[in-house]
């Protein structure tokens, strides 16, 4: 078992993503990462921020929504 929780750090470890607008609503955890080790999913609201990027308070990814559609 510490063996499989100690291996969590590295299968969600992809710290910055760039989302399109028809990847929304952004949730964290995506669905690509791996469900047994993530955290609980919340909702980023990416759209309503001036920078156009947002931070998981979880899990500390960043994420950054692109021009393209």
């Amino acid at each position: 078992m510490a063996d499989r929780v100690s291996g969590c750090n590295n299968l969600n470890i992809k710290k910055e993503i760039t989302l399109t607008t028809a990847d929304l609503p952004l949730h964290c955890p995506t669905n690509h990462s791996v469900a047994w080790c993530s955290h609980p999913r919340v909702f980023l609201a990416i759209e309503v921020s001036k920078t156009k990027s947002i931070r998981c308070p979880y899990c500390s990814t960043k994420y950054r929504l692109s021009n393209e559609t």
